[in-house]
């Protein structure tokens, strides 16, 4: 409601893309909103040398949540099989989408790994198995910088742990405040650790604080979340503890 009267900015659903060359892009999850997404950045529309060709190569899934995987519906006009990164779990939770695709571009489904594998000529990932769902870990092979990518988590595991600690970017699942929040909204709603998000206020807070990391993000709020409110008091703990909160739009270079 802020957001329809202008009190604040308005936001699609989470989705980001990374290149190593500003000319092959790789999405991390395929919102529903992809399309008004690439209209947005001139970086992921498609060169004028031919009509269906474009920058976006492949996704990488981080689960198979509606939210993160109807977007590959929205790639199915192209004139090569879109390539796909996730998980056995994922891949059959969404074989629906696949059987789908396979009357359009088709899809080349690629299983990812736990030790680091070359996405691009100079970036490398690898995948942190959490519950439910991966983090994804990126890394420039040139400057070694990296970045963690967790837009679902549902706890702290010690790999987690030392993905963070060995990450100079962190986007982290700020999707709830608190563990009850939807229950305010709607009685019998489904807490947030029930739905696989750690919430902010007891979870992630304080472990991002002491996170040596160069930046810090909470990316995937709901639309529940308080700290998308400028001058609440829960943007303002988040913001004395070093941690910026994501918009849409946001451009970080490595």
């Amino acid at each position: 409601m802020a957001a329809r009267a202008g009190k604040i900015p308005q936001q699609m659903q989470s989705s980001l893309a990374i290149s190593g060359d500003d000319e092959r892009w790789f999405l991390i999850n395929a919102s529903p909103d992809l399309a008004q997404q690439i209209e947005r950045t001139p970086a992921l529309q498609p060169r004028p040398n031919s009509p269906r060709n474009s920058p976006i190569v492949g996704v990488l899934l981080t689960n198979a949540d509606l939210d993160h995987a109807l977007g590959l519906l929205l790639l199915r006009q192209r004139e090569t099989p879109l390539i796909v990164y996730a998980t056995d779990e994922t891949r059959a939770a969404l074989d629906w989408i696949n059987m789908v695709l396979k009357r359009f571009c088709g899809v080349e489904w690629r299983l990812v790994s736990r030790d680091f594998d070359s996405l691009s000529k100079s970036v490398a990932f690898r995948a942190i198995s959490l519950p439910k769902s991966i983090a994804l870990q990126f890394r420039d092979q040139s400057s070694n910088a990296s970045a963690l990518i967790a837009p679902a988590a549902g706890n702290l595991n010690d790999e987690l742990h030392d993905a963070v600690k060995t990450s100079d970017l962190v986007l982290f699942d700020g999707t709830f405040w608190k563990d009850d929040e939807l229950l305010a909204f709607r009685p019998g709603a489904r807490r947030a650790r029930e739905m696989n998000h750690l919430p902010i206020a007891d979870g992630s807070l304080d472990f991002l604080r002491h996170s040596s990391a160069r930046r810090k993000m909470y990316i995937h709020i709901n639309n529940t979340n308080p700290i998308l409110m400028p001058g609440s008091f829960e943007r303002a703990q988040v913001e004395r503890a070093g941690i910026e909160i994501a918009r849409d739009g946001l451009e970080i270079a490595l």
